[in-house]
């Protein structure tokens, strides 16, 4: 009984087994498990997406799955404490084909045992490549409907439920309404009341609930009041929930209805005229001749009233036409002259025998079809030459004319749509062009790019994307004006024209900026003559109104297959190595490297955490004593600043304020750090510790922006610090740029009672008409001087002089890096005042520097 239990239960785990393998193979997404990095297993659609069959694939490592290393453990950074925590992993992230394409996949993973990762880890993924290419193609589409819509002739209105949710400026202008004012609005604001409302409704709904186009006209109400008749062309639009959404477009036909009002008041009146000298007649057959001088007198007016109408004719854009009921032209009014079209050369034709081009045969059928089933026709558009080697666009409408219900022709009017047309087709070239050079914008950049790196498949080949960005560009804007810096970009286009092919790509992405496509490639080092023709070409003067201007390139390039595959990985790279050549001095060129990845990753990591690190009060101050060298007492501390970062501890210096200095954000950090060296220094001479100076570094972008000034006062005033106990440590660079702009400032924070000393001296430009001009208390001997002070003559040299030229101007002097007690007694020897090094005592925290001082003071036992 036991045995037919057990086959039983093992029958049953067979089956589950066979329907979970089932399950897996079947699965529409792809399925893998891993272990140690490596593949154990995984479904066939794993292996469909990626290329890979199962055989070759298991055993792998994880890593071939992935565009790169540093991808590879970019994801391992965010996947690991998710899936340690034993939570589920839900991502995006660009992974590898086989092939090298790179696929975008959703992935979801999930540790088989958190507590035990050796276990393994089982991933979900789905191939969503195609659905982020749509997104962008749907972004793109969206964008060149917005241009069409923004730039209309027409009215355009969109509605839900009554409600106007979108319209475009033509919309407002047509119906007086300020900008932005009509979305929410109900429909009903077009109309002057609730029933005249009602009544447009009961005519159009029918139609548009049975998905008809209607094209309706009515006397419309505008913002102020006022009147205008316009035209409507409705039709409801498909919606998902089911709501009633319809697009309504508008056209103001103002002019026509005055026309057509002008026609009818001189038919009435004539009409009026003969009734009354019918009766005239009929009862005063005596008065012969006081009607023959009454209907001159109606004749007359006639004539008035019909010169009238031509006068409005001949003056209105449009013009009107009849045809006979041979579909012959027999009238056509003297709007048509302004179209430099003769309007005799219509009469007596019929529209098809007129030189018209831009019409199918389809669409010559269907309007003749329309002629003969003697139906009315709306907006027929072709072209016609109306000078020689001149075609413009004509629009024309008509409806039949019936008398007594027998047919005798058309009558319509016409309009001149060339204007409409160019305005379209410029919007279609601003779309994908530079206003400026013309040159192609982003958008056709990267067409032209994926057209290239097409070809270079085909013919193995590779591509070049460089980035050139123009030196000091902001300086000919600056002193010469835009227009100058306009005409600069224009002349740099034109060469840039002459240095390549016609098969390669010129863009300007704004700004200063252009880029290069270059094709069929064999190497980077083929792209070299290239560059160097272009770097020659920018450097030649050019003439502007007199002035002489002249410009270089910081140049980037990324090239096809080797760092990228797509648009958006060569664009950052050339970026990178475009930045890097400006790093190296301007005027210069740079290929990517994978180096160069890695300090963007870092630099972007860096700027991200300095963001939040004042507000998580992640900066704290060390402290290096400086000691008279004479006495050896310690008279002063240099602030020094420190972060202590959440995940990578205590950041070196020389790491962050680069990227804070770069970034700007060193400018709020600097005010901390002022604000907090005074607040300690406060606090030390309220617990006895006086006599102490408390040197401070500035930076270089503080000097740039404002308000340095009152940042000092202001934490002087908070903390009250003595301003005499505050010393500012001042580069050399800050004095040589816009140097009068920073000698008020010097002078200011003079005259608040701070000292103030060149930090690094010797090291940049080095100079004494800026001691002489500049009030400045003390010089910092850099340590590159220092630190072969006993083994270089030279560099004892420098370090005498510079010391006998302080003390000849009334400065003292310091120097850093002082590590041996031999550099002491050197620095003695030449007369140096103060010193600090790691020989006295390495930075410390506020506590720890107590406990120094304190040291200090303590009699030996």
């Amino acid at each position: 009984m036991n045995q037919k239990a057990e086959a039983g239960t093992n029958h049953k785990l067979q089956q589950t087994l066979l329907e979970y393998q089932a399950i897996l193979e079947n699965a529409p997404v792809g399925i893998l498990v891993s272990r140690d990095l490596k593949v154990v297993s995984c479904t066939p659609r794993f292996s469909e997406i990626f290329g890979w069959s199962h055989r070759e694939l298991v055993g792998q490592p994880a890593e071939v799955l992935y565009p790169d290393r540093a991808d590879y453990e970019a994801l391992g950074r965010e996947a690991i404490p998710v899936l340690g925590r034993g939570d589920l992993l839900d991502i995006e992230w660009t992974m590898r084909h086989k092939d090298g394409r790179a696929l975008r996949c959703h992935m979801r993973a999930r540790a088989i045992n958190p507590q035990n990762t050796a276990v393994g880890t089982i991933w979900i993924i789905e191939d969503v490549t195609q659905r982020h290419r749509d997104r962008e193609q749907l972004q793109e589409l969206l964008q060149r409907q917005q241009a069409i819509l923004e730039n209309a002739l027409v009215g355009i209105l969109f509605t839900r439920e009554g409600r106007i949710v979108q319209c475009n400026p033509r919309m407002e202008d047509i119906m007086g309404w300020p900008k932005g004012m009509l979305e929410g609005q109900s429909e009903g604001v077009f109309f002057e009341s609730d029933d005249d409302y009602a009544a447009f409704r009961a005519m159009v709904g029918q139609g548009l609930g049975a998905g008809e186009l209607l094209d309706v006209e009515w006397l419309n109400t505008r913002h102020d009041g006022s009147k205008v008749w316009c035209r409507h062309l409705a039709k409801a639009l498909p919606t998902r929930d089911g709501s009633r959404s319809t697009i309504w477009i508008v056209q103001d036909i103002k002019a026509q209805k005055d026309a057509q009002a002008a026609l009818q008041q001189a038919h009435q009146e004539l009409e009026e005229r003969v009734e009354e000298r019918t009766l005239e007649l009929a009862f005063m057959n005596n008065e012969l001749q006081n009607e023959i001088v009454e209907r001159a007198e109606v004749e007359r007016h006639l004539r008035a009233q019909e010169a009238r109408f031509r006068d409005l004719s001949e003056l209105s854009s449009d013009w009107f036409w009849e045809m006979d009921a041979s579909l012959r032209f027999t009238e056509m009014s003297g709007g048509l002259y302004n179209t430099r079209l003769d309007p005799r050369r219509t009469i007596g034709k019929q529209r098809w025998e007129l030189p018209i081009v831009g019409v199918s045969a389809e669409q010559w059928a269907e309007h003749r079809a329309l002629l003969q089933a003697r139906q009315p026709f709306r907006n027929f558009v072709f072209q016609m030459q109306t000078e020689p080697g001149q075609l413009r666009w004509f629009c024309v409408s008509g409806k039949p004319v019936f008398e007594d219900g027998v047919f005798t022709g058309y009558r319509g009017i016409g309009s001149d749509i060339t204007n409409h047309r160019h305005a379209e087709q410029k919007i279609e070239f601003l779309a994908y062009h530079d206003p400026l050079t013309g040159l192609p914008n982003r958008v056709l950049l990267q067409d032209r790019l994926n057209q290239a790196i097409a070809q270079a498949e085909r013919s193995r080949t590779g591509v070049a994307l460089v980035f050139m960005d123009l030196d000091n560009f902001k300086n000919v804007n600056d002193s010469l004006g835009h227009a100058a810096g306009d005409a600069l970009l224009g002349e740099v286009a034109r060469r840039l024209r002459a240095c390549v092919r016609d098969s390669d790509t010129i863009s300007r992405q704004g700004g200063d900026e252009f880029v290069l496509i270059l094709r069929e490639l064999h190497g980077g080092e083929s792209s070299l003559p290239v560059l160097t023709k272009v770097m020659e070409a920018l450097q030649e003067p050019y003439l502007y109104e007199g002035n002489e201007l002249s410009t270089s390139a910081s140049i980037g390039i990324a090239l096809y297959p080797e760092d990228g595959s797509d648009f958006e990985a060569l664009s950052k790279k050339a970026d990178m190595a475009m930045y890097r050549a400006k790093e190296a001095g301007r005027n210069t060129h740079r290929f990517f490297d994978e180096a160069m990845d890695q300090e963007a990753v870092e630099h972007l990591v860096m700027r991200s955490g300095l963001r939040r690190a004042l507000e998580r009060e992640e900066f704290t101050l060390h402290y290096q004593p400086q000691l008279e060298i004479a006495s050896g007492r310690v008279i002063g501390v240099e602030a020094l600043l420190r972060w202590r970062h959440p995940e990578f501890g205590l950041v070196a210096p020389g790491r962050f304020i680069p990227v804070a200095e770069e970034s700007g954000l060193i400018v709020p950090i600097g005010a901390w750090v002022i604000q907090e060296a005074c607040r300690q220094a406060a606090a030390w001479r309220q617990s006895g510790l006086a006599g102490l100076m408390m040197a401070v570094n500035l930076s270089a972008a503080q000097f740039r922006r404002e308000g340095i000034e009152e940042t000092v006062t202001r934490a002087l005033s908070d903390s009250g610090l003595p301003a005499q106990w505050l010393e500012l440590e001042l580069t050399e660079s800050i004095l040589i740029q816009d140097a009068e702009k920073v000698l008020a400032s010097v002078r200011r924070l003079k005259q608040l009672g701070v000292k103030l000393s060149i930090d690094d001296f010797g090291t940049g430009y080095s100079s004494l008409s800026y001691l002489k001009r500049f009030d400045i208390d003390k010089l910092k001997i850099d340590r590159s001087f220092i630190r072969d002070l006993a083994s270089d003559p030279d560099d004892a040299a420098i370090v005498r002089a510079v010391i006998q030229m302080s003390h000849s101007l009334g400065l003292r002097t310091i120097a850093e890096g002082v590590e041996t007690p031999e550099m002491v007694r050197q620095l003695q020897a030449f007369g140096c005042d103060e010193a600090q090094g790691f020989h006295y005592a390495r930075p410390m925290t506020a506590d720890e520097l107590e406990r120094y001082l304190a040291g200090l003071r303590s009699p030996a036992p």
